[in-house]
């Protein structure tokens, strides 16, 4: 049993962690300590001819192997482990005590120089126990043989000699009882003073390392924060400070090819025009760097609300008009009027719906199709947006949805690479998954999209949902075809 087996509950400290770590060793060293017994014994009758009672020692054995496979069904649950991990503790060490003076009682008892194992088991004790539950152990131990060794001298118990290994009637001289007793009580004792002393050294040290630790890393994780902080103001206010010049200069050139300023040739137009377009291209440029600035899942949380994500895709087909007539491409959707609601918020939802279209008809070649498909699929809203381009090759899909990351093609094709990372986030922060299928057509070729999201439950949806098409409840159904949205 490792420390990664281990089911940790937000709740469960690492103390209590390293207590059921160390709980689950010692059930697997009592198994050790059974076949340790019955070895000893068969040692003991063959080798060294010494005779033992041994009907009443292998009943013990049983005994504490019968406790032995309770205790290990019950490691077996991380929850009943987790939560009675201290009871769990005090039933191990208890039942090996009694265990141990049975075995004692019927293996010569205090002529058994076995009864050293009490040290060992005080000695576990410090490692599982708090220092008050040290001092009780070791008094019981103390008391637990002590009772042993009184009951057999006065005869209230049956005294069971090692025959052939030492002489006999040493449980009923008093010189000796007292000679082991008094040593072995002063001896557990100081031993169980020092181990307690240095264990919780060893404790507090550890916990001491431990907060210096958990200083540390809350220092690193402010330091983090500000420069968090400061890379979203630095990245906003420059992209601010350039967006705003830069539309200035588009209204102006746009302004002189509208021939508000004067007479404007055909050469010169064409080139302002290519202007115009490279620097809009600029200001989605600075766009998608201010969309990354504001992207976080808190910031998103605050939008959420019921929202009608067909209503959404048919505004974004719509929108999107332009660019496939520009493209010469034809953009399909099947939206439903019916589809269920999701918890979302609708700028972001309709941004990530852009993203992924204007990746397909940037990577659709001309008389290309592009489809945008919403269902309903169990507990959820699956959207697909396919394309039938020349699709990403095997080695750059896992990096497809990290920023920055653009696919190397021989033809330039502007864009930060932001898109797909931005509707990573956004689906991200609602709960959902995103992935990609690339190809996808039986001519290998084609790129399809999938993003799913957790539908709204009913008292999040409530009153707040509509018909968003009550045209006759039937699929909403739309397409761009060179530009024309029907």
């Amino acid at each position: 049993m490792t420390e990664d087996e281990i089911v940790r509950t937000p709740e469960t400290r690492p103390e209590e962690a390293e207590l059921l770590l160390r709980l689950r060793q010692f059930v697997a060293l009592r198994w050790v300590a059974v076949a340790g017994i019955l070895v000893s014994v068969a040692a003991a009758q063959t080798i060294f001819q010494i005779r033992i009672a041994l009907t009443p020692v292998l009943a013990t054995s049983a005994a504490v192997a019968f406790c032995n496979l309770v205790f290990w069904l019950w490691v077996r649950s991380p929850e009943r482990s987790n939560r009675y991990s201290r009871v769990f503790a005090h039933a191990q060490i208890i039942t090996d005590l009694l265990g141990l003076t049975v075995l004692l009682h019927f293996t010569g008892g205090i002529e058994n120089p076995f009864f050293l194992f009490y040290f060992l088991h005080v000695g576990l004790g410090t490692i599982l126990l708090e220092p008050p539950d040290i001092h009780r152990v070791t008094a019981l131990a103390i008391g637990l043989f002590a009772a042993l060794v009184g009951a057999e001298y006065a005869g209230w118990l049956p005294h069971f000699q090692l025959g052939g290994f030492l002489p006999g009637e040493l449980y009923h001289q008093p010189a000796y009882v007292v000679a082991v007793l008094v040593p072995f009580a002063t001896t557990l004792s100081l031993v169980s003073a020092v181990a307690t002393r240095m264990a919780a050294e060893v404790r507090r040290r550890r916990e001491e390392q431990t907060q210096a630790k958990a200083r540390e890393l809350e220092q690193v994780r402010q330091q983090l924060d500000e420069l968090d902080r400061m890379r979203t103001f630095f990245l906003a206010l420059a992209s601010h400070d350039l967006k705003t010049p830069l539309a200035v200069a588009v209204n102006y050139i746009q302004t002189i090819v509208d021939g508000y300023a004067g007479e404007v040739d055909p050469k010169q137009r064409r080139w302002l025009e290519r202007s115009v377009v490279r620097l809009q291209e600029m200001l989605q440029l600075i766009n998608d760097f201010l969309d990354v600035s504001q992207l976080d899942e808190a910031r998103i949380a605050q939008e959420l609300e019921p929202t009608c994500l067909s209503t959404i895709a048919r505004q974004v087909v719509a929108e999107m008009a332009p660019r496939t007539r520009d493209k010469e491409v034809t953009l399909q959707a099947d939206a439903p009027s019916d589809l269920p609601w999701v918890l979302g918020s609708p700028k972001r939802l309709h941004q990530l719906l852009v993203n992924l279209l204007d990746n397909g008809v940037k990577f659709t070649p001309k008389g290309g199709l592009i489809t945008l498909t919403l269902a309903e699929e169990d507990d959820r809203v699956r959207v697909d947006v396919a394309d039938t381009g020349a699709g990403i090759p095997a080695n750059y899909l896992p990096h497809i949805f990290e920023d920055y990351f653009r696919v190397r093609r021989q033809e330039f094709i502007p864009g930060a690479g932001l898109g797909l990372s931005t509707a990573r986030r956004i689906v991200e922060a609602h709960g959902g998954k995103i992935w990609v299928e690339s190809p996808y057509r039986p001519d290998q070729t084609g790129s399809r999209f999938t993003f799913c999201l957790p539908k709204a439950s009913v008292k999040e949806a409530g009153t707040l949902k509509v018909d968003a098409n009550p045209s006759q409840g039937s699929p909403a159904k739309a397409s761009v075809k060179n530009g024309d949205h029907d």
